[in-house]
């Protein structure tokens, strides 16, 4: 072993020592004063900069966290995020300048020790990191992280002694944490390695007092474990555990044991959230305002007329929202319109959720759904505020549109990205209208066992990132239904309860969805979802005042209400019922107190009615007068509103136009809070806090987005992204690593949803795509390849190869990049040099020939887009044959572009409706009479970004009499960047040598920066720029492979394959050839083989890894219970011990803004 390094280091942790009370010294001269300017810049750059940090924005993070330490140079805290950043970056040299740099201004400080000693592990030096770690365990012998890794590294150095301490090390823990299933596990192995009998047995049999909950697989190893641990020699006990260990993996209570000691990889380590010397911001929630009032005040436009029931609707997603009041004959807008209510023979007046406000037909106007005893009626805004009456056009029956209802509901129920409407029925399980996307409804049924219903909640309970529903029943029977994903719901058990009121909201701010109910005794009470027990758990907040027996009927027609009407930050519970409102304000501690004035009137909506930041109360006085209850804040508190809006151009419609089902999480400085979204405006209270650091917005499909530094006290536009999905190739070029087009996995993903029943049958898993020779050059005698996961998918990675193609020059070489019905044959295509079209032009007749001439970057783009990503109008490009193209033996049409592809939950929505499905290119030809006819039907499509496709027209072109014109034809968004023909050359040589990989090695590497040329141009990945390292996407659930040497599982087609996540890296070096001889040129194919399983919310099990993918297997209907029943890994079970050793789960990116 090298000492010098160690024994260097020794001597600096003992000057670290001596100058810790010099640095203590220094601190104190350039610190900004808490009351300065600089002291509150300093808090907001420090917030914001962890916020980035945390939420994957990592070029803010590093601009923000830099600042830092030039506004508090003296100040740790900067030194040290600043550092992790680049920690996390693999930039290792400004990490450890920037660590040593925090370390020396905290030197007493262990997580910064532990930070020195992840870098030094990162780097592969095993005695500096144990030098350090030692020192942190010394300065925090708390910190369980920083022993596990001290046990972890000093196992790994090696040497005499060093398994003795490792166990002795995770010891240390279990005495700290005797329940700490992680390291109980590690320690029996490092037992059994060490052959010491007598704490195997003590350990197992620890183990053995936590099995009864785990599944039947794991008893069983644990027994086989139990078994060996008895043998004289215990050695062979350690392999026991380790298999042992990685079906525990699965296990919930052993994560979170695990996450208390190891941070994910993908994170590192957690940044620091309080300043180190300064002064921290509060992570509380301000004191509430009790001494607000409430001032009530008539509904003037209302006149004299009697009105049952009042509320408020935002018209245009902005603004103040307008004032609706209704009775049993019509609905009034404030101002506006006059709109018939249908109640039915008697007038019988709207329930509590007879009014609807919604965007049914994404024109980002609300329209209104009325429900009532005398059916159900939909109102389409116009311009200027008028309503009409569009019933009729939904083409519901009348069983349905004239059916009795207690109440509508907004929901995107078949996750297609169109807000369906529940509705609630006077009997029998409430009808779902299924939202066509074309102005059209269907009915479905997917609330199996729910009764009539009083009330209906949308939002993710389970924590899996999918809206599930709750409903309330009228005898106050309430039922939770958990999204299976697909349309299809599961019911939960609760507790059994009687309920009398419905809300949704994070009350305890620990970033889960709660369900917040009123109790028929009187007990409001939270119900949280634990997953990793599958219970309820259930907390009383407040209790409401006993109702009389007299007036128990308007109880069951009470409301519950969920606000931060006074904004200190902390959300507030109201409870209405009779004529009266009651408040429980939330404090610092998250505990309620009754405010003391009651709001009197009864509660149907809350909005900000006068726009000064401050919630009002929509309600009823004395049964039925409207009135504004207008709130009067007395420490004026900021606040913020979010707008989310979906895309409003054409060619998206993924997301409803204003979010309802996604959810808003705000951070300002340490004070956290998360809403539903429900409409389009979305209130938060900020205390004493001026700036909002970072709002994460998670729309309803799933997909992130953060909008940062959003000042107090106004309201800021969230808008949503587009998505695209691929696997990206990068090369080295002798010059950098450059991306060359998307590449194998490409072929259709497993389980993709074509509509709402039908999957789309998988026929291709190998793939071939061409590299130019001036894309890949030698780099210390090999080719570098790298595959990298961008998006939000699950790759089944079974084979690589690289194909050399020498071909004399003036020839090219091809390979047919596209997909189709029948899979294009694999092999290279070799052509004279191709060359243009004597003429080109679109549908309408417009020329663009120079457009097609040449492989360029500029891409035809004249047909404009469609309702949905992926799709627009039927259009075509017509080509004219140049003189020259020969009429007999091989001729090709080569054409390069891109595809813009639909989704899963794009084809759900789209079979929906009744507009033309995507249909692939065709090609058609002109005949003599001047007509046009279809010779090539269902030619595909290109695979992805930077495709080249071949149709062969040799038998369609060589007639002397035939026109000399064809034309490429689809409905898809299909963007040609160049369209050529070539004579074929069969019969020329070319010599090709296959090379498999000489070295195959998966890592973490984290999202490349994106870019694009132009509107029509395809969004590209940046290798040298990463976007950020943490977890974007919410990961599907299960084994990945470990990162590592992996060669051997590519070895060959046999359903062993890499399995890899979003954010890693596959890197193939493959052995370089000679120079290529004179007058020959080169290229190369990569050929893959694989799998692709996309995270769309309609794509089947898209939620785990599983079912896991085999050859020759065409459909995926099916998924296993456990990982052993799936017959890829029964037969080849030991590559789930010695490589898909790693369980990922989506809570980093759950849990993003929350401190760990």
């Amino acid at each position: 072993m090298n000492l010098k390094a160690p024994l260097k280091l020794a001597l600096i942790l003992c000057l670290a020592c001596l100058t810790s009370f010099a640095s203590a010294c220094r601190r104190g001269a350039t610190v900004p004063d808490k009351s300065s300017t600089e002291y509150r810049e300093l808090v907001s750059t420090f917030y914001i900069g962890v916020a980035a940090l945390q939420v994957g924005d990592d070029a803010r993070a590093e601009q923000k966290l830099k600042r830092v330490t030039e506004l508090a140079p003296t100040e740790p805290a900067g030194w040290a995020d600043w550092g992790l950043l680049a920690l996390r970056r693999r930039e290792y040299e400004a990490a450890e300048q920037r660590l040593e740099k925090a370390r020396e201004l905290a030197p007493q400080n262990g997580q910064l020790y532990f930070l020195r000693g992840l870098l030094e592990s990162s780097r592969g030096k095993s005695a500096e990191a144990m030098a350090y770690l030692r020192r942190s365990v010394e300065l925090s012998p708390k910190d369980l992280k920083a022993l596990y890794l001290l046990a972890s590294e000093t196992e790994r150095a090696g040497g005499e002694g060093s398994d003795a301490e490792a166990q002795s090390q995770l010891e240390k823990i279990l005495a700290a944490e005797p329940n700490a299933l992680a390291p109980l596990v590690e320690v029996a192995r490092l037992a059994a390695k060490r052959g010491d009998s007598e704490t195997l047995k003590r350990t197992v049999a620890r183990l053995g007092e936590r099995a009864n909950a785990w599944p039947p697989e794991t008893r069983a190893q644990l027994d086989a474990l139990r078994e060996a641990a008895n043998a004289p020699d215990t050695r062979a006990a350690a392999t026991r555990v380790a298999f042992l260990r990685n079906l525990l993996l699965s296990d919930a209570e052993y994560r979170r044991s695990l996450n208390a000691v190891k941070t994910p990889p993908e994170i590192i380590a957690e940044p620091f959230t309080r300043f180190l010397t300064l002064e921290s911001p509060p992570s509380t929630p301000a004191p509430p305002d009790e001494q607000m009032t409430f001032n009530p005040e008539p509904v003037s436009e209302a006149g004299t007329e009697k009105w049952n029931w009042c509320g408020a609707v935002s018209l245009n997603g902005e603004g103040t929202p307008a004032l609706l009041y209704a009775n049993g004959r019509e609905v009034q807008i404030a101002g506006g319109a006059k709109l018939s209510f249908p109640g039915g023979k008697t007038d019988t007046p709207p329930l509590q959720h007879g009014v609807l406000g919604l965007d049914y037909n994404y024109d980002f106007k609300t329209d209104l759904a009325l429900a009532g005893a005398g059916g159900f009626r939909l109102y389409k805004q116009e311009d200027a505020g008028a309503f009409t009456d569009v019933t009729a056009q939904t083409r519901l029956p009348a069983s349905i549109a004239n059916a009795a209802y207690t109440g509508a509901w907004a929901a995107d129920v078949d996750l297609d990205g169109d807000l369906d409407i529940v509705l609630g029925a006077d009997k029998g399980a409430p009808p779902v209208l299924q939202n066509n996307g074309d102005g059209t409804f269907k009915e479905i049924r997917p609330f199996e066992g729910a009764g009539a219903l009083k009330d209906f909640a949308w939002a993710d309970l389970d924590g899996d990132g999918v809206p599930d529903a709750a409903t309330l029943d009228q005898e106050g029977k309430l039922r939770p239904y958990f999204n299976e994903r697909g349309g299809q719901f599961r019911q939960a058990a609760l507790p059994e309860m009687q309920v009398w009121a419905l809300s949704i909201a994070d009350l305890d701010n620990d970033g889960s969805l709660d369900l917040v109910v009123l109790q028929a005794n009187d007990s409001v009470t939270r119900l949280t979802y634990r997953e990793a027990v599958g219970t309820w758990e259930s907390t009383e907040i407040t209790r409401v005042s006993h109702l009389p027996d007299n007036v128990y009927p308007e109880a069951q027609m009470s409301n519950l209400a969920v606000a931060d009407i006074d904004n200190n930050g902390q959300l507030d519970v109201m409870w209405s019922a009779l004529s009266f409102t009651d408040v429980w304000l939330g404090d610092q501690k998250g505990a309620y107190k009754r405010l003391g004035q009651q709001a009197e009137a009864r509660l149907f909506a809350i909005a900000d009615l006068d726009g000064d930041g401050r919630l009002d109360l929509i309600g009823l006085k004395g049964y039925d007068k409207p009135v504004r209850v207008i709130n009067r804040g007395t420490k004026n508190y900021h606040w913020q509103v979010i707008r989310p809006r979906a895309q409003e151009t054409a060619g998206d419609q993924r997301v409803n136009s204003f979010g309802v089902g996604g959810e808003i999480e705000i951070r300002a400085g340490l004070l956290t809070q998360k809403q539903v979204i429900t409409g389009p405006l979305v209130h938060f209270g900020l205390g004493t806090q001026e700036q909002t650091d970072v709002a994460r917005v998670i729309w309803p499909n799933g997909f992130p987005h953060a909008e940062f530094e959003l000042k107090a006290d106004q309201a800021v536009l969230a808008e949503q992204r587009l998505k695209g999905s691929c696997p990206s190739l990068f090369a080295y070029d002798g010059e950098e690593m450059r991306f060359v087009k998307d590449c194998a996995p490409w072929s259709p993903a497993i389980g993709l949803r074509i509509n709402a029943s039908q999957t789309l049958e998988v026929t291709q898993t190998e793939e071939w795509v061409k590299i130019r020779g001036d894309q890949l050059a030698p780099r210390e005698g090999s080719y570098d390849l790298r595959i990298t996961a961008e998006l939000w998918e699950t790759y089944y990675l079974d084979h690589y190869a690289l194909l050399a193609v020498d071909h004399p020059r003036g020839t090219d070489i091809y390979v047919d990049e596209r997909t189709a019905r029948v899979a294009p044959e694999l092999k290279v295509y070799t052509v004279a040099t191709p060359q243009p079209f004597a003429h080109a032009s679109d549908e309408q007749g417009k020329d663009v020939t120079e457009v097609v001439r040449a492989l360029d970057g500029k891409y035809l783009d004249t047909f404009g887009r469609g309702a949905y990503q992926g799709i627009t109008r039927d259009h075509y490009v017509e080509l004219t044959l140049s003189e020259d193209a020969p009429r007999d033996g091989q001729l090709w049409l080569i054409a390069h572009g891109w595809l813009h592809p639909t989704d899963a939950s794009i084809n759900v929505a789209i079979s929906q409706a009744l507009s033309e499905p995507p249909h692939d290119l065709s090609l058609e030809v002109q005949d003599k009479a001047g007509g046009w006819r279809i010779v090539q039907p269902h030619l595909g499509f290109p695979s992805g970004k930077n495709k080249t496709i071949l149709i062969d027209l040799s038998k369609v072109m060589k007639t002397a009499a035939a026109p000399r014109r064809l034309r490429l034809r689809t409905n898809m968004e299909i963007y040609w960047d160049a369209l050529a023909w070539a004579s074929g050359r069969p019969e020329t040589e070319v010599k090709t040598e296959r090379l498999e990989p000489a070295t195959a090695e998966l890592r973490y590497r984290g999202f490349s920066e994106m870019s694009r040329a132009g509107r029509s141009a395809p969004e590209t990945p940046d290798y040298q720029r990463l976007a950020d390292t943490t977890q974007r996407w919410s990961d599907l659930e299960g084994y990945y492979t470990r990162f590592g040497d992996v060669r051997e599982l590519l070895e060959k087609v046999d359903d062993r394959y890499v399995i890899a996540n979003a954010g890693d890296e596959l890197r193939l070096r493959f052995q370089a050839l000679p120079p290529v001889a004179d007058g020959w040129e080169r290229d190369y194919v990569l050929i893959g083989n694989g799998w692709i399983k996309d995270g769309d919310y309609n794509s089947m099990f898209s939620k785990t890894v599983l079912p896991l993918p085999s050859l020759g297997q065409r459909y995926y209907t099916t998924l296993p219970a456990r990982l052993e029943d799936d017959p890829v890994y029964q037969r080849h079970k030991q590559d789930w011990q010695d490589y898909h050793t790693r369980y990922v789960t989506p809570q980093s990116f759950r849990n993003a803004l929350r401190a760990r």
